[in-house]
């Protein structure tokens, strides 16, 4: 296709361009690649729209045959693997309707407009489609189910590249049934296998398994329009992932013995079932292949059946597997049937501890957690012993050298205190008591020693989402680390030099990025002044608020602290405050204003927006008290118990345990980014100047949302560090509380499920636990920060929040 298609455009002079290599073009056609560009290979630039159908027609007449993936974002030319869409030839930016740099295209009076990218095919509203793609997008606009399409569709269960899952009803015998689609050319594994090879590969699976009753049962299977789709069995238990969220007491806020009990006898009956299963499947030949909680459905009755069978093998140990989930995927390239005992191992760890994708990133961390879950809950005898045997885990040569390796482990467990006597049970240990400073400073050596000035697009590793928004910010940059690293006390006196290099490769890309900054306090340059100032350069800082001064001028902003204006307005105040300069208050008073006018009118602003501290209401609340504070206006402490009653409405009260949190229509999240921990904050400080009922039992019940023993992730915005942040935050400092105290220590002490050894360092995991991040907001900078605030009672966990200890 790329010799047939290049030989053209060049003999015609039409500019286009191609993917580079095969790795690009799998990875743009992944399984779960970005659904807006899946499928893309190469990219034609007609200079017009009579060349255009010259063009259409001339390729589709030479690739004739060929095929090619559906692309969900543009126009089908009839049959050929042709597709039009409208959109820039050079990349460009203007800011959208929340301020933020988009891509842009220029319209006819020559203004940028957003060039919109989604999975749906559309066109800027000044243009008028040429007559020859009309009965496309007519075709389009019509599509649907065919009329002799033999179910129909309740709901959709799941999308990929690959196609969907639906729950739909068989019109001729009213069955319930599971619809598994597959779309041709899409969805490619790293040996080249499309979803439609996968889908008959697991039909084929599936009847080889027919009389096996813990595998799903087969329906039969079907072709309409192109694509290919497998009947399967309802089995409506739900899955072990979803049963064993909604079960496990440790996400509870005061789990009691019976509780660990029931819980254990619940997991160890469903995996045992799983480990019989897995044992059956290896008799007939088979490996399973991607074997993980979301894999294994439950029946009403108890009993199990694993289903997705995609990418099973036959032949035993001489199989690799190509994809697979990755907290259930072994770190080393082993046989087939030792990577299902592998998955196995994890699966029966996960519903206690869902943390297995740590293995991964340290296989030391298995031990850890065989650990941890023998202690706390009453397994079998021998249980720890099998599930480490099924996992088989070697050294983590990555991570660092044995030698080094020991040093961080021994530096996450501690110095034994009390060693266990004769008559203690199997569960008894010498208790360990971790030294925290110690801790402190080996996170903040190895986020130092990750730093990599010689490169342009990032300083210090994080989360992917710094290659999208900003690799400088205070969220996910290089603003953030240095930020966090000053402010938990590891600040240039730890490495003079090492600083002037961190310094000097943050204001270079600041002032050679070519593309528009973002202007927002976590996500662009206000939170890098704001950084800059904190770290000793104010004249930068300055330099910095100047040109954010120059991007205010153009676009709207959003109302929230994470990139819109009370996030701004909270800057200006901030260096109001240090700098007495009245410009910077009466910016910050007409950002407030304006966010004040949706406040005022709550009907504008829908039934349901983004709720929590960074992107809902909460944020302005915050604002408010701070203006509050600053010009003794009642209206300001008015305005902020408005905003705090709006986030409030979108939060649920789970009457079982007693706690709030916040319901996004998906979930409940009690996190301090966008759940009720970050309402929870500004609540605190609204309740130091106002009395209010409702507000006091709000936030009784966020400390209690904050308790759980369990998180997944570690991370400062979206993890345990930010409720370890929330009650820290609710210290007095005229009150000694025993129980909060406990509850403090008692997080900060589950911080160490996830620590992980990096050369003789601590580290941890950010989103996902996929990778390593040094980040703010969710890698080892803002964990750090985390447990800076538990010793110093003047350090907020996050800039703008005041301690009580620090405002008496």
């Amino acid at each position: 296709m790329l010799d047939l298609t290049s030989d053209y455009c060049v003999s015609a002079g039409i500019s286009f361009k191609h993917l580079a290599h095969e790795g690009a073009f799998l990875a743009r056609n992944a399984k779960y690649a970005d659904r807006a560009a899946s499928g893309k290979f190469i990219t034609i630039y007609p200079p017009s729209d009579d060349a255009l159908y010259a063009v259409l027609n001339d390729l589709a007449e030479r690739l004739d045959g060929l095929g090619g993936p559906y692309i969900l974002s543009d126009l089908r030319w009839k049959d050929s693997p042709l597709y039009v869409r409208y959109g820039a030839f050079t990349l460009r930016y203007v800011r959208n309707e929340r301020g933020e740099p988009v891509p842009a295209i220029e319209d006819p009076q020559g203004r940028l407009c957003p060039d919109r990218r989604e999975p749906v095919f559309s066109f800027p509203d000044w243009v008028r489609p040429p007559d020859f793609l009309l009965p496309l997008l007519k075709e389009r606009s019509a599509s649907g189910p065919p009329a002799d399409f033999p179910f129909t569709i309740r709901s959709a269960l799941h999308f990929s590249n690959g196609g969907g899952i639906y729950l739909a009803d068989d019109r001729e015998s009213g069955a319930t049934v599971v619809l598994k689609e597959a779309r041709p050319h899409a969805a490619l594994d790293q040996d080249g296998r499309d979803a439609i090879a996968r889908l008959r590969h697991e039909h084929d699976i599936l009847t080889q398994l027919a009389d096996v009753d813990a595998v799903v049962g087969l329906r039969g299977r079907f072709t309409a329009w192109e694509h290919e789709f497998l009947v399967q069995e309802y089995v409506g238990g739900g899955t072990l992932s979803t049963e064993m969220a909604r079960r496990n007491p440790l996400a509870r806020p005061d789990p009691d013995g019976a509780a660990k009990a029931d819980f254990t006898r619940w997991v160890v009956d469903v995996t045992s079932q799983v480990e019989r299963a897995i044992d059956q499947l290896h008799d007939r030949g088979i490996a399973f292949g991607d074997l993980h909680p979301g894999n294994v459905l439950l029946r009403g009755d108890g009993r199990i059946a694993l289903a997705d069978l995609e990418v099973a093998t036959r032949g035993g140990e001489d199989g690799h597997i190509g994809i697979g989930a990755p907290a259930f995927t072994p770190p080393d390239r082993r046989g087939a049937y030792a990577a299902d005992r592998y998955a196995l191992g994890c699966v029966k760890i996960a519903p206690f501890l869902p943390l297995t994708m740590l293995c991964a990133l340290d296989t030391g961390k298995a031990r850890t957690l065989v650990d941890a879950v023998e202690a706390l809950f009453p397994v079998p005898d021998n249980w720890g012993r099998d599930v480490l045997d099924d996992l088989d885990l070697g050294p983590s040569p990555w991570a660092g050298t044995p030698h080094q390796m020991a040093r961080s482990t021994a530096l996450i467990a501690g110095a034994e205190d009390q060693p266990p006597g004769p008559g203690d049970d199997r569960r008894s240990a010498a208790t360990k008591r971790p030294d925290w400073r110690a801790i402190e400073d080996s996170i903040a050596r190895a986020i130092q020693q990750s730093a990599t000035p010689e490169r342009t697009d990032r300083l210090f590793p994080g989360d992917v989402e710094q290659f999208t928004t900003s690799g400088l910010g205070l969220a996910h940059g290089a603003a953030g680390v240095l930020y966090a690293l000053s402010a938990s006390g590891h600040g240039r006196h730890a490495g003079p030099e090492q600083w002037e290099r961190w310094e000097g490769w943050l204001l270079r890309r600041v002032r050679e990025q070519r593309a528009p900054h973002r202007l927002g306090f976590y996500d662009g340059l206000h939170g890098i002044a704001y950084a800059l100032e904190e770290i000793g350069l104010r004249d930068e800082a300055l330099e910095t608020l100047e040109e954010a001064a120059r991007g205010e001028e153009h676009g709207a902003l959003a109302d929230g602290l994470y990139g819109g204006r009370s996030g701004i307005a909270l800057n200006q105040l901030h260096f109001f405050r240090r700098l007495g300069d009245r410009e910077f208050l009466d910016a910050a008073v007409n950002h407030a204003q304006r966010i004040a006018d949706g406040v005022a009118r709550p009907e504008e602003r829908g039934a349901r927006g983004p709720a929590g501290l960074l992107r809902g209401p909460s944020g302005s609340a915050l604002l408010f008290l701070h203006l509050y504070r600053e010009a003794d206006d009642r209206g300001y402490l008015d305005l902020a118990q408005q905003a705090l009653e709006h986030d409030l409405r979108s939060c649920v009260h789970v009457e079982r345990d007693d706690t709030l949190l916040v319901d996004d229509g998906q979930r409940t999240l009690p996190y301090v980014a966008d759940g009720s921990a970050g309402i929870g904050l500004v609540l605190d400080e609204f309740l130091r100047h106002r009395d209010h009922p409702d507000f006091t039992t709000a936030l009784a019940r966020i400390r209690r949302a904050a308790q759980p023993e369990l998180a997944v992730f570690p991370m400062l915005f979206q993890g345990s560090a930010g409720l370890l942040g929330l009650l820290t935050h609710l210290r007095r400092p005229d009150k000694h509380d025993a129980r909060l105290e406990e509850l403090i220590a008692g997080k900060r002490d589950r911080l160490r499920w996830h620590m992980l050894g990096l050369r003789g360092e601590i580290a941890f995991p950010g989103d996902q636990l996929l990778r390593l991040s040094m980040d703010l907001a969710t890698g080892s900078a803002g964990i750090l920060l985390a447990l800076a605030a538990v010793r110093d009672d003047d350090l907020p966990i996050l800039p703008f929040l005041t301690r009580a200890t620090a405002a008496r």
